[in-house]
Formats: structure tokens, C-alpha cells, sequence
């Protein structure tokens, strides 16, 4: 406590990466003080104080200006009170008066002022030991800093806690230097034993290059690991609709899967992975089947705790500071058995000391739908190509009723032509669509002191998607408290998380693509029309989609979390430093869906024969209900020491003890029979669901986990980093419960040797590399590692029940591993005004879990074993740079940008996978399921992902074709021998390529003028291929889909219609188009996924009318205009739409 008299550090942050301008120092002087002004940015002041203190009259100033003094607070003691008046005067004059006739001085620097007394500075003398911390604005401890003595080599860095520690003479200048922060200088007085730094950050575009990792704290520049930082200012300038579309417009490293079927639909959870996909099917039918990929997702930390994906997507970006994303095992390894797939790390914002800030924020979304790949013809048009087909022609071999059923043909043709010469042509696509209107409001309040601060949040977020009713209502709310004593800092964080999610009652968009245009959805009268007449008199009657869409149907979700998380952190010596979390989470979620007896799913299509009985009609009306509730706990305790031996030898040790465990109980419930849409609850069902009885589940999951990290830098040159884990999890077999994982990783600044020491060019030159092991969870499910047995309920003996096998259980089951290798280098040229990256990485995944086939004598089929392993190779590159950077008319350009390559390949397959791969790749029918769940057997989706060892895990699978005949209009196709032939095999099928792309990345542009910036960024992939969907769907269709569906306008123009024709498609017939090469087409992409618009305005008169210091202005806009190689629908269930989002914040 007595070191802390001596210095009184009293500073309020100004705005994020408000840049200062330098000027030529200027003396002011009196009979006994001369002083320097370097640059007082023209502050003025207006005061009237009476009888205050010296500390009061430095309040009174920074509350007008910003600035902040430095003084001894024990010399100023001497100081009596004072009584000031000024109006409009220069803080220098005002100073002036005060000290010109004292034992004082003063510097003023910036936003600095240095109060020293006469004569306290005499060079020279004795040295004497000085320790401090060194802050960013936010009071998070700078990691890494260089602390010089001016003028000479030597000096020191920040801990991992900030702190630095050596030994200065009075009189000495102290430089304090980070990379994208603006350097401060301070002259030692020889009378302080302890000086805090705060730096601020160097302008608006820089990044920090502080890394926390979610257990261990690191400094970039001794951090071996891949590691990528999105800051709080990238995610105000890329904001998408949710968090993860916005990190999906910052960081190309990030790999979301493309999703052409959900679009921009805002409750479709995505899936992504990092660097590759690193996990194999157990079934090769079920992945087909799937509509997603199901790629590994990272691990999700935020502030030390586990999350899920969804909370990440519905999270409030006002509370998030910065987010790293962990890539290599030098950066996953401390995650052991959950850090294989990558981790993203969000970091929230912490609450800021001083009086009570008051953070508010307005906006309003819009989504409006991008319909430009839709290529629907018109009503005229599309009864053109019915006749070109000959539709409204009788066939004597197929129809046998002669001349009056050709009459009922032509009259239809009239008919039709009748109406669409009055003006007919309904617009389906844009039926079940709008501009969805959404809205944000967000509000932040903090203050508190050095020792208790506290933050309390509450945000609400609205997003109407474009097809109507479509929604997705989030609220989350939090308080955070944190509070200091003496050398312990207690945290706690309290949140509520709230999502009420709605699917539209419109249904899937391809049903409204493939509405007839010269059907008209009202009659004369206004009304809806439920039917439309069929084709033809054997044709059956369809159900308008509007009608299904008026229905009192719906299909909603919700869940609650609720959220505590307490740490203390013991600071028990200078250099040791114990930190314990308890996380508490609770969850629960509903699911709601209901179809009424009216629907179409019950009154056409396959469906109505079995809806069209006496029976089934009772039993008309679906209810789906599912109810699950979850919670977890985590525990850990970490030690870590940090000590600097003879200025050059740093060390850190840490040890992480950790728990988790996960219970959950839920069930699912199918309901029938309800006499119409009035009668909507569960109570009005009439039994279960044919063939579907209820179900659930009750699990209960432990994870255990040790972790050691060693991390040594000599001379702030050479560093080395060691993590070694072990890791237990009761999912796996009991043989194998717990396995170790490690890292090891080396690093050299060069740019701290001699050779490159004052460089012109070259700022910073790092090299690093490293390797190690990881985990991930096999996703196996209970019976796969435990030989467990069910209950029989159905079949009793003497009221007794009994209990049957259930599974076949592996008791090795284990883990699947990653050894991953890394090497990269990080420069900045030209005093950082060129900053870039480049890794090189190999990730190969072993004992991935895959089925083993066993006799059926056992009870089962097949069993569950890790046998399957995958490799993934692939590097990122990443430039950033200034154009222009004028601060002497605060004038920025910098352009920045990523490339990614990554290519995947299985390397082991199981026997069993082979097996089921070559069956699968035979066969002619399959099962399907549609979006309401029920199956159905239809032909066989001709392109399959089957899996050969040697080949990408997402390769494409079709029969290659030369082409269409110009003289028959039918396709030529080259067998598995590379013969021509005229007949389709499914055995023919070959490997076309890969449908994830070889390169994908990103370029961005800002431009930045004062208080104003504009962002424009593009994102881009190529080399991949894509099965052309719309040209299967939508323009090669049959002449019997012609009776039922529109098509695309190239059947008008690009269909074979007679010989000599050279065109892309073949001839209108009844002959299915099988799936070939024709169709898989290379798949390269350019998109403006981002414009951004910000302007702050700040002003004195706000400032002193409403005591408000700064109002942000803000304009987003993303998926703005996509340009693709392929001419396809994008957006097939539901459309892609244009976000922009319209924002307004005060800075109270």
C-alpha cells in the first residue's frame, strides 16, 4: 500500500483507436519554470473552482478534455488549495498560473501530463530497481511489451501479467513499445519504486497481437501456435446477420460448408470446421441421406467455459472484445481430446473502472431476397414448350379414346391460351416472400473503481427472414461483477440466453418454383383456390401451396439457458499465480410442429391413397413435440508461474487441472388424428403416430483432463513451447478411458538479432514451428463402447419383463487422434506499415471410428472400431497493408487479404466401409425421407459421395458422358473402360472431382478519413466441382414432369428438339436423365459479401448538453452480389436473401 502513495495514475479511455498527432515541442516559460508542450491537441478549458485540491482541479480538466496526469502524490502534498477561474483557456496557460511559481514543472504531452518537481531528475546516480504493468485502454494487461532504456540495449518485456521489472537511473528516459500501439516515453525521477503504463492503440485499423488461448495467457511474440485474431472492430465493420455469418466475412481460415438447400434462412445452424474435414461416415447410406456434410465443428470457449455453436450464433457481438481462432497443435494441444478440430476463443468484454458509462444501440435489419440465379419461364413460355413436347397431342399407342380425348386436349391448350393472353402470369416465387423487417437494441452500463467494477447488459435481436413468417427472437442478458482485494480478484458472470425460432408456414420454396404461371391462386371472387384442375383426365388434382400457407400449421423451437460462471484469481507471489472457474449451465429446449388434417401432405402425392381410406382419414393431422433439458458443470484450476532471470531468460510454467460433466433427459412424442387446424394440442390427438411410439433418452457424460505448458524465450530471440495433456472421457471403451495428447513448438524472432536490429525495411521477421497430438470425440453413442441391454415392455412372461441385447460393445474404443505439423513465418515491413503471414500445415487424423462387419450368429451384424484414418495438407496465406496513411489528415487506406488452400484425402478405410460403398455405388432405388419425415422409395440419386481410399472424402461419383447426339438428341457415355456407349451403368461411375474447393479467401478494402470509414470486402473460392442440381431438376426434366412443374427458360432455348441440333441438353422425352459428368461442372465463386458504412460524431456541445461523448453511426450490408461459374437456383428450400442492417449508438 505504501508503493502505491507514491504514484496516482488517474486515466479514463478515450474512444477505440483515436489516433494522436504529433507536433515539434514548444517551451512555455515564467521567471522560475520552463515547460514543454509536445502537442496538446489545442485542448481548452472553462473553469471555476473554489478552495479544491490539486487532484481536483487534474479531475475537472480530464473531464473536458481526456488528458491524463502523472504526478508523485506524496511532493503535491505540499501544494495547498487553489481557486481557478478560466474561460476557454489553454490547459497550458491554466497550468501555467497554477506551477509557474512553485518547486513544480510540467510536461505536456498529447493526451499526457507529466507533473515533476524541480531538481527531483539528476542523471548519473545510483541505479535503482523500477517495476510496473503496462495496460491497454481496457485495462487488460499488454503481454510482451519492450520496456528500453533510451539510448541504450537495454531493457526488458511484459509477463504474461504485464509486469516488468529493471533497473533505471534517475534522470533516464523509459521507452514503452508494442506492435499497434503508439510508443510512450517516460523520464525516470529516481524517486519512484513502481510505474503502470497505459497504452493506447496506434489507429483504427490495427490489430493487438495479444493471443489468449482460453487457458494460458500468451504473447504473440513468443506464441509458437496458428493462430488467427478478429477484433471488436472487425466485427462492427463485417457485421452479417448473426456472429457467424459476420466471422464468415473476416476469416477465409473458417470453412462453412456451402448450403444451397436452407440459403439464408436465419434458423439454420451452419456447419464449419478448420483446416479440413477430419472425420469419416459409419454409413455410407446415411450420409448420402444427409443433407449436411456433418464436418467436425471446433471447440468453443468463451471466457474459459465451453459453449455450443448455437449460443455462439445467437450471442450479443457488442459484448465480445476479440475472438481467436486456434488452428495447430502448439495452439489446440492444452484441449487434449477436444482441440482437434480447432478452437475459437471469445473473449467478452470486461467492465471498465471510472463513473458510469452508458452504452445504447438502435438498429433495424432488412432481408430482402436475391432471386437473380432464378430462370423461371413465363406463362407463355412455359405453354410453348408443352406444345413443342406435343402435351396436347394425342399418342394412339398410350391413349386409346380417339378423337375426344384429342378434343379434351386442345380445348385444355385453348383454355390456357385464353387465359394467358389475358394477361395470366403468376409470379410463384415471389408468393411466399417479403423484405423481412427485423430490429437490435442493446444496452450496456458499467463503472465502479480500481477495486470493485461491475457491467450489466441487456439485448434483444429480431431477425425477420425473407420468406414470410420465417423469424428468429433472441434476448440475452448478463452481470458481471468483479471486485479486488489486496492481491485476490474475484469474477462472476451471470447470463440469460432467450430464442423463440419460427419456420415459415409457406413451406419449402421449390414448392412454389414449381407452380404452373398460368394458374392463378384466387378465383374471381377473391378467394383462394385449394385445387388445381390436373393436365389431363388421368392426371391428379394439386393443392395450392397458399392454401397449405393459410392453414393454422407451424413449426417453432425455443430453448433458455441460464448461465454462472465464478473465477478467483490469487496472485500468491510476484511471480505465481493461482486462478480457479466453477461454470454452472443450464438448458432447456422444445420443439413444436404441426400439420392439420387440411394440408396437402395428407389430401395429394404419395401420401393420399394411404390418407384416402376409411381409416386413414381419422387419422389425417400430425404433432411433433420434443422437450430436452441439459445441465453441465465446469471446474478448473490453473497455476502459473512467470519469471524473468537475468533480463534475457524468461519462463513460464503452467498447470490446468479440469472437470466436466454433461447430464441430459429428453424425449420426442408423434401424434395423429386431429379433425382439423382448430384443433392444434396435444390433447385433441387421436393416438400416436403409426409405427412411431415415443421415445427418449437420459445420458450423463464425464470429462477429465491434466495439462502442463512450459514456454521459454531467451533474449526475446529465441523461444520454445512444450504442452503436454491427459485426458479421460466416459464415452469411450473401458480399456480406454484415458490417453495423452502434446505439442511441441520452436520460434525465432529475427528481427530481434543484431543483423536486423533498426532495419529500414524490416520491422518484424518471425519464424516458427511446431507438432503435436490432439483428440476429438468419436460422436459414439453409448451402446458403441458398452454392450448394453433394454428393457421389454411388450412381450412379458407371468407379468415379468425381460431385457434383450442392445448393443455390441467395444470396450478399446478410443479417441480419434490428429498429429498435426506446422511451420510458418509472420513479417512487417516499412515500420509495419506491410504486415503478412504464411503457414504450411499437414493434419492427418487417425482412428476414426467406422463399423466392422461380425457374424450374425452374435445377435448383431456389426460392431463399432477405430479404423478409418483421413490426411489433410494445405497452407494459409495472409497480407495487410497501408496504401495511404496520412496522420497528419487522419487518412487511412489499407487493403488486406487471405488465401487458403487445403486438400483432403482418405488414406484407410474399413473393410466394411469398402463393402458398403461398392453395394451402394449398384444400387438402383433407395430410400428418401421429406421434410416431413416420412420415407418413400424412389429411384437412385445417381451421384453419390462413396469412399475409396485415395480419393477426397467429397468427391463426386457419376458416369462420364461425351455429350448429346446431334442426330438422336440422346447422350453419349463412356463406360468404366473408356468405351463409348449408348447405355447408362451405374458401375460405370468414376471419381469427377472434389466439392470442396481447392482455394477459398478473401480481400478487403477500408478506407478511413477522420471519423468516417468504409469497408468493402469480397470473399472468393475455386476448385471444387458442383453437380448441377437445376439442370437435373429444373431444365432436363421429363415431358410427364412438364404436366406438373415449371422449368427453366433453357429448356425453351437449349433442349435438342430436332436433328443437326448442337446443344447441351438432350431431346424432351419420358427417359430419366441419369446423373454424368455433363452435370458435375467446376464450381468458382466471387462474391461482395460486405460493405460497411460508420461514421463517429463527437462533440463538445453533446458532450456538455447531455454529457454524451460519442454517437456511432453505422450501415451494413452483406451477401450483397454473388458471381458464379455455374448457372444454378441458389437457394432451394428456402432463397439466399441481401442483408442490411441500419445502426445508431450512444456513448454516454
Amino acid at each position: 500500500m505504501r508503493e502505491r502513495r507514491f504514484l496516482c495514475l488517474a486515466m479514463v479511455s478515450g474512444m477505440l483507436l483515436l489516433q494522436p498527432i504529433w507536433a515539434h515541442s514548444v517551451p512555455y516559460r515564467s521567471e522560475n519554470t520552463t515547460v514543454w508542450v509536445v502537442n496538446d491537441d489545442g485542448q481548452r478549458v472553462t473553469l471555476d473552482l473554489k478552495d479544491v485540491t490539486v487532484k481536483q482541479l487534474f479531475d475537472a480538466i480530464h473531464k473536458q478534455t481526456g488528458m491524463d496526469f502523472m504526478y508523485n502524490t506524496e511532493q503535491l502534498s505540499s501544494v495547498p488549495n487553489i481557486t481557478v477561474k478560466a474561460k476557454n483557456e489553454p490547459v497550458a496557460d491554466v497550468l501555467m498560473r497554477i506551477f509557474g511559481d512553485t518547486d513544480f514543472t510540467f510536461r505536456i504531452d498529447g493526451k499526457m501530463v507529466t507533473i515533476t518537481k524541480k531538481g527531483a531528475v539528476k542523471a548519473g546516480t545510483q541505479a535503482r530497481k523500477l517495476k510496473g504493468t503496462v495496460f491497454d485502454k481496457m485495462h487488460i494487461p499488454v503481454i510482451g511489451a519492450a520496456v528500453m532504456i533510451k539510448g541504450t540495449h537495454t531493457g526488458v518485456t511484459t509477463d504474461m501479467d504485464g509486469n516488468y521489472e529493471l533497473e533505471v537511473k534517475p534522470g533516464e528516459v523509459l521507452s514503452f513499445t508494442y506492435l499497434g500501439m503508439e510508443p510512450k516515453e517516460m523520464t525516470y525521477d529516481g524517486r519512484m519504486s513502481k510505474l503502470n503504463i497505459i497504452m493506447e492503440e496506434s489507429s483504427k485499423t490495427t490489430l493487438s497481437d495479444v493471443v489468449v488461448t482460453g487457458i494460458f495467457k500468451k504473447a504473440k511474440e513468443s506464441y509458437t501456435g496458428a493462430v488467427s485474431t478478429v477484433t471488436k472492430e472487425q466485427i462492427d465493420m463485417f457485421r452479417g446477420q448473426n456472429l457467424l455469418q459476420t466471422l464468415k466475412n473476416i476469416d477465409a481460415s473458417l470453412n462453412f460448408s456451402i448450403d444451397n438447400l436452407n440459403g439464408s434462412n436465419p434458423n439454420n445452424i451452419p456447419s464449419l470446421n478448420i483446416r479440413g474435414t477430419a472425420s469419416l461416415p459409419m454409413d455410407v447410406e446415411e450420409f448420402n441421406q444427409s443433407n449436411k456434410n456433418n464436418p467436425n465443428t471446433p471447440l468453443i470457449i468463451m471466457d474459459g467455459f465451453e459453449i455450443s455453436l448455437t449460443k455462439l450464433m445467437d450471442y450479443n457481438d457488442e459484448e465480445i472484445e476479440s475472438i481467436n481462432i486456434l488452428k495447430d497443435a502448439a495452439a489446440t494441444a492444452i484441449y487434449g481430446s477436444r482441440g482437434a478440430n480447432g478452437v475459437i476463443v471469445v473473449i467478452s468484454k470486461k467492465p471498465e473502472p471510472g463513473k458510469l458509462k452508458v452504452n445504447l444501440e438502435m438498429g433495424v435489419s432488412f432481408d430482402i431476397p436475391d432471386l437473380s440465379s432464378y430462370n423461371l419461364l413465363d406463362a407463355a413460355g412455359k405453354l410453348e414448350v408443352e406444345r413443342r413436347a406435343g402435351l396436347y397431342e394425342r399418342n394412339p399407342q398410350i391413349e386409346t379414346e380417339g378423337n375426344e380425348y384429342e378434343l379434351f386436349l386442345k380445348e385444355n391448350y385453348n383454355k390456357r391460351l385464353k387465359a394467358v393472353l389475358s394477361g395470366v402470369n403468376t409470379d410463384w416465387i415471389k408468393k411466399p416472400l417479403r423484405t423481412g423487417v427485423g430490429s437490435k437494441y442493446n444496452l450496456r452500463l458499467e463503472g465502479g473503481g480500481d477495486e470493485f467494477r461491475w457491467a450489466a447488459t441487456a439485448s434483444y435481436n429480431n431477425t425477420q427472414g425473407a420468406m414470410k413468417g420465417s423469424e428468429r427472437r433472441t434476448f440475452n442478458g448478463s452481470i458481471t461483477l468483479m471486485y479486488q482485494l489486496s492481491n485476490l480478484i474475484f469474477r462472476n458472470y451471470s447470463s440469460l440466453g432467450l430464442n423463440r425460432a419460427q419456420e415459415s408456414k409457406y413451406g419449402s420454396l421449390s414448392n412454389y418454383t414449381m407452380q404452373q404461371p398460368y394458374n392463378t391462386p384466387y378465383n374471381e371472387n377473391g378467394e383462394l383456390v385449394r385445387f388445381f384442375e390436373p393436365f389431363n383426365k388421368n392426371g391428379e388434382q394439386t393443392q395450392n401451396p397458399l392454401y397449405d400457407a393459410s392453414l393454422n400449421s407451424f413449426d417453432k423451437s425455443s430453448y433458455q439457458e441460464l448461465t454462472n460462471n465464478f473465477s478467483i484469481e490469487w496472485n500468491i507471489l510476484k511471480e505465481l499465480t493461482l486462478r480457479a472457474q466453477l461454470g454452472l449451465s443450464k438448458i432447456d429446449n422444445t420443439s413444436d410442429y404441426f400439420l392439420p388434417s387440411e394440408h396437402s401432405y395428407f389430401t395429394t402425392g404419395q401420401y393420399k391413397s394411404e390418407y384416402g381410406t376409411s381409416d386413414g382419414v381419422s387419422r389425417r393431422g400430425l404433432y411433433r413435440y420434443g422437450n430436452g433439458k441439459n445441465f453441465s458443470y465446469d471446474a478448473n484450476i490453473t497455476l502459473s508461474y512467470n519469471k524473468i532471470f537475468k533480463e534475457v531468460h524468461s519462463l513460464y510454467a503452467g498447470f490446468d487441472w479440469s472437470v466436466r460433466e454433461s447430464q441430459y433427459d429428453g424425449f420426442n412424442i408423434a401424434l395423429e388424428g386431429f379433425a382439423n387446424e382448430d384443433f392444434n394440442s396435444i390433447g385433441n390427438a387421436l393416438q400416436y403416430a403409426k409405427n412411431e411410439m415415443p421415445s427418449g433418452n437420459n445420458t450423463l457424460a464425464r470429462q477429465f483432463g491434466i495439462t502442463g505448458n512450459i514456454n521459454y524465450t531467451y533474449d526475446n530471440r529465441y523461444y520454445l513451447d512444450l504442452s503436454y495433456r491427459v485426458d479421460g472421457n466416459s464415452d469411450n471403451g473401458s480399456d480406454k478411458k484415458f490417453a495423452p495428447f502434446y505439442s511441441v513448438g520452436v520460434g525465432w524472432n529475427m528481427h530481434r538479432e543484431k543483423f536486423l536490429m533498426g532495419h529500414p525495411v524490416i520491422n518484424t521477421l518471425r519464424l516458427k514451428m511446431s507438432y503435436g497430438e490432439t483428440g476429438s470425440a468419436t460422436n459414439a453413442s453409448a451402446t458403441d463402447a458398452y454392450t448394453m441391454y433394454r428393457y421389454i415392455n411388450g412381450n412379458r412372461y407371468m407379468n415379468w419383463i425381460g431385457a434383450s441385447l442392445y448393443g455390441w460393445g467395444n470396450p478399446d474404443l478410443s479417441w480419434q487422434t490428429t498429429q498435426t505439423f506446422n511451420a510458418g513465418i509472420e513479417f512487417g515491413l516499412w515500420e509495419n506499415r506491410l504486415k503478412g503471414s504464411f503457414d504450411v500445415y499437414t493434419k492427418e487424423t487417425s482412428n476414426l471410428l467406422s463399423s466392422i462387419d461380425i457374424p450374425w450368429s452374435t445377435g448383431f451384424n456389426s460392431y463399432k472400431d477405430n479404423i478409418g484414418e483421413v490426411r489433410n495438407f494445405g497452407w494459409e496465406a495472409g497480407l495487410s497493408g497501408y496504401v495511404i496513411r496520412d496522420r497528419e489528415h487522419d487518412f487511412n487506406w489499407m487493403l488486406s487479404g487471405q488465401l487458403v488452400y487445403n486438400r483432403n484425402k482418405i488414406t484407410k478405410l474399413s473393410e466394411a466401409v469398402k463393402k458398403q460403398t461398392e453395394i451402394f455405388m449398384q444400387k438402383a432405388s433407395e430410400t428418401k425421407y421429406d421434410i416431413y419425415g416420412r420415407p418413400s422409395t424412389v429411384a437412385v440419386n445417381d451421384v453419390q459421395k462413396l469412399f475409396y481410399e485415395g480419393a477426397p472424402q467429397n468427391a463426386i461419383y457419376a458416369v462420364r458422358s461425351l455429350g448429346i447426339d446431334p442426330s438422336t438428341g440422346r447422350e453419349i457415355y463412356l463406360d468404366k473402360n473408356g468405351k463409348i456407349t449408348e447405355t447408362w451403368n451405374a458401375g460405370d461411375k468414376v471419381c469427377l472431382g472434389s466439392s470442396d474447393p481447392l482455394y477459398r479467401g478473401n480481400f478487403n478494402s477500408m478506407f478511413q478519413w477522420k471519423d468516417l470509414t468504409l469497408n468493402l470486402s469480397f470473399g472468393y473460392y475455386w476448385g471444387g466441382k458442383t453437380y448441377n442440381e437445376t439442370l437435373k431438376d429444373k431444365v432436363e426434366v421429363t415431358s410427364s414432369s412438364l404436366q406438373t412443374q415449371n422449368v427453366d427458360e433453357r429448356v425453351l432455348t437449349n433442349r435438342w428438339y430436332q436433328a443437326g441440333d448442337v446443344v447441351f441438353f438432350k431431346r424432351l422425352s419420358n427417359e430419366s436423365t441419369r446423373s454424368t459428368s455433363r452435370y458435375v461442372m467446376d464450381d468458382n465463386v466471387l462474391e461482395l459479401q460486405s460493405i460497411s458504412l460508420q461514421y463517429k460524431w463527437k462533440s463538445d456541445k453533446l458532450r456538455k448538453l447531455a454529457n454524451l461523448n460519442t454517437i456511432i453511426l453505422g450501415v451494413n450490408m452483406s451477401n450483397i452480389y454473388h458471381w458464379g461459374s455455374i448457372k444454378m437456383e441458389r437457394g432451394i428450400d428456402y432463397t439466399y436473401a441481401r442483408t442490411i442492417q441500419g445502426s445508431i449508438k450512444f456513448l454516454f
